[in-house]
Parts: structure tokens; sequence; C-alpha cells
């Protein structure tokens, strides 16, 4: 596998760019090669020249993509408009796009159909995916899967847009066109094709456990029999206003479902106290609160990004989620994922949420970096990465005096279950 990224910024010298890959490619198969579109442009007439000059000027290609909040190119930040080729140099690598309309047919519907192509097609290895932001959890969709063969894997992201609060989104392909609420998926196999998939989050439990009493879908009710967002005000001094998904970011839930470690982020806190979460968050779950501590969260990276490197990937798809993004506020927003930069070419985008499949069940996360390493036969990865840890900047007073107040807080309750305690034992010793 080989990849050739071009920034979109006028149709002229974009066609000159492609007329130049079409004679390095010389007489190319349109089965050997795919065009993958990123974009924090969501205007569908600003996006279509770009696949009118890819339909001119190589007939038959499969193009897609999907909106953004950020592009990422080699683990740089990339231009507005970002389009990668990705072409397949190996006789028994197969690959195949579909589109689904989200609006028409219920995800688990959906995904039925999904799991049944898949068995129609032996060969896959991988699926990827690119799902619009949608009102309904994705909890139905995520169990749909649970039929794939145990050995595929499963990866991709909920595209966005440069505003992470908003809920525009949108794919587009040669598949079916330009839709806001659709879903692309992408096959990936054959004999000569390796794939490895991981998530890395680097959330820290704060230490306090909550039981969940009351929820309903992805809304969660209450924690410990109190509104959910109580737990915001009291341990962490979050209001309950217009900013409290951005003062959220830095202490998601975490909680353990389908033997795995989930990472959520409420999406919005209801007048009634409720927290709108991104998917189902069950009754009879215990969940913590947690926080970034910025050199653990690199560190971890490091230590992934080795694990890759083994690999000897030909190419690396990567899935940041945007509120990783705005956790580094003051710093380079892909200041996390340099580590892979050495390892092999890449493209991805800032997400609004992640998926990846993990012992035989595809979860959704948040807050989330989700890695696709992939390569045909042995690969020819750099393997030399000249990585060099950056000096990060650890001050966030936010964070900090948010952390006074849930020690403050947790202190509080232990004192006065200690005190519970003594009286209890005054009673005992009273009435022997």
């Amino acid at each position: 596998m080989k990849v050739k990224n071009f920034s979109f910024t006028n149709v002229d010298d974009f066609k000159r760019a492609l007329f130049v890959l079409k004679a390095e490619l010389g007489s190319v198969d349109p089965t050997r090669l795919y065009f993958q579109i990123h974009s924090v442009v969501l205007d569908e007439q600003k996006l279509q020249p770009v696949w009118n000059a890819i339909e001119e000027m190589f007939p038959g290609t499969p193009w897609f993509g999907n909106s953004t909040s950020g592009n990422i190119v080699d683990c740089d930040g990339a231009a507005e408009i970002s389009v990668t080729a990705t072409i397949f140099e190996k006789d028994s690598t197969r690959f195949k796009l579909f589109q689904y309309d989200l609006g028409s047919a219920p995800s688990c519907d959906i995904a039925k159909q999904i799991v049944a192509e898949s068995k129609n097609h032996p060969w896959v290895k991988a699926i990827e995916m690119y799902h619009t932001i949608s009102a309904e959890s994705t909890t139905s969709f995520c169990e749909g899967m649970d039929g794939l063969a145990p050995e595929i894997q499963m990866f991709g992201a909920i595209v966005c847009s440069p505003d992470i609060t908003s809920s525009k989104s949108c794919v587009f392909s040669s598949e079916g066109g330009f839709n806001s609420k659709g879903l692309l998926i992408l096959f990936f196999g054959g004999d000569e094709f390796y794939v490895e998939s991981l998530k890395i989050s680097g959330w820290k439990s704060i230490g306090r456990h909550f039981l969940v009493t009351k929820a309903e879908g992805s809304t969660l009710y209450e924690l410990g029999g109190v509104p959910a967002y109580e737990i915001y005000r009291k341990y962490l001094g979050i209001q309950n206003d217009e900013n409290f998904f951005y003062n959220a970011l830095d202490f998601p839930i975490l909680y353990e479902h389908n033997g795995t470690s989930i990472v959520r982020a409420p999406a919005a806190s209801n007048p009634d106290g409720s927290l709108t979460m991104s998917s189902d968050v069950e009754v009879g779950s215990v969940i913590s609160l947690s926080y970034g501590e910025p050199l653990t969260i690199v560190d971890s990276i490091q230590q992934e990004s080795e694990k890759i490197k083994k690999m000897n990937p030909d190419v690396l798809h990567i899935f940041d989620c945007a509120a990783r993004k705005a956790f580094w506020t003051g710093q380079d927003s892909t200041l996390e994922i340099q580590p892979f930069k050495h390892i092999a070419g890449s493209s991805g985008f800032f997400s609004h949420g992640e998926f990846l499949r993990e012992k035989g069940h595809l979860n959704q996360h948040n807050i989330t970096l989700v890695v696709a390493a992939m390569r045909e036969g042995y690969g020819k990865g750099l393997q030399a990465s000249a990585y060099r840890k950056q000096e990060i900047k650890t001050s966030k007073l936010p964070l900090a005096a948010r952390m006074a107040t849930f020690i403050r807080e947790t202190s509080a309750e232990v004192d006065e279950l200690n005190k519970q305690l003594d009286a209890y034992k005054r009673h005992f010793n009273e009435t022997r």
C-alpha cells in the first residue's frame, strides 16, 4: 500500500496534481485505488468540484469523504480540504465501498445488512466506518455488529464539523452522493493484507465511584439516587450552563462495558439535572469520573507507537477525538500523535466519537484516539521513528481548581462517615 496526499485549494491546481499522479501510476485499474476526502467545509456545492475532478481524471475510481473538526496528514494539521489517494500494490488485496442512509432504516437493520455483506465477502479482514452525528444512540448499531466473524476488526469514527458542539456533519461518496444522515463502510481484505487497530485514552479514574440508578437510552438521569449533573456540580464545581460541555471535557466518565474500559463525555446537561450521553449507559453500571494528565497521555501514546512500529505498517488511519484537541489548548493540536509521525504515511481527522471492535464487540468511545495500521505483504514502514518528546505545558488551572474541589468534597464525605461510625460505636457500647 502507498498513499499520496493532496491539498485542495482550487480546481486547476488539483487537476494538475492528479495528472501527475496518473502519469506516475500509468495504466491504473480502478479496483487498485481509491480517493478519500476529509473536509472542514460542509457545503456540498464547494465540495462537488473535488469529486468532479477525481471522476474526470480517474473515471470509475471510488471516492468517499466526510466532514471533520480538522484534518490530519502525516501526523500534522492539514488543509481545510485534504485528499488522500490510496494505492494497493498486491493483486490479492481487495476493498469495497458501501454507503447507507441512516434516515431510511433503523440502525440495527443497517447493522444486519453490513454483517450479511461481510458474510458474502469472506475475504474481509477489516471494516472501516464513518457515521454522521445522530440524535439517536449508537448502541443498537454497535450491538448489531456482534454477528461479524470474530476475526474481523472494525474501527472508525463519528464525523463532525469545526464546531464540536454542533450536530452538523456529512458523508459523501461515489456510491451514494452527499448525505447529512449517512454511514460509509469500507471493507478491506485479501491474503496479503494485514491490519492492527487499537485505542488510547490516557484518562485516569479520580477514584470516587458512583452507581447508575436511573437511565434511559442515552439519557443518564441519576447517579447514586441524585441527578447526574449534581455529581459534576458538587465534586467539580461545574455549572449547568452553556459552558457545561467544555468544562466537563476534562472530566469524562469511565466505566466497564463488554469487558473493556469505555470513556464517555456528557454531550449536554439538561434542566432536570440529567445528562445526555452519546451512547447508552446501563442501570446498575458503576462509573467514575476521570481526568487527563498530559505527561501520562503522551507516555501511553509513545508506548503504543512502539507496538505499531513492530507491525511495520504501510499506512496509518488516525481517528483523534476533537475533544482531545480541545484538551491540548495552548499546544499544537497534533502534539499527542507525533510518536506515530515517522512510522508510516498517515491520514485522518479530528472526530466527534470513535469506534473500535474489541473482544467481539463494537464499542463507541469518546475523547479517545483510535489508530488502524495496515500493510500489504511484509510492509515497508520507515521503522525509524525520529520522534523526540516535546515539552508539555502542564499548567491547566481550571483542572487543578476542580480537582481541589473534588478532594475537598470527598474529604468532607469521609469525615461525615467517620462521625457516623463513631456515633454508631458509642451507641453500641452504651447498649451493651
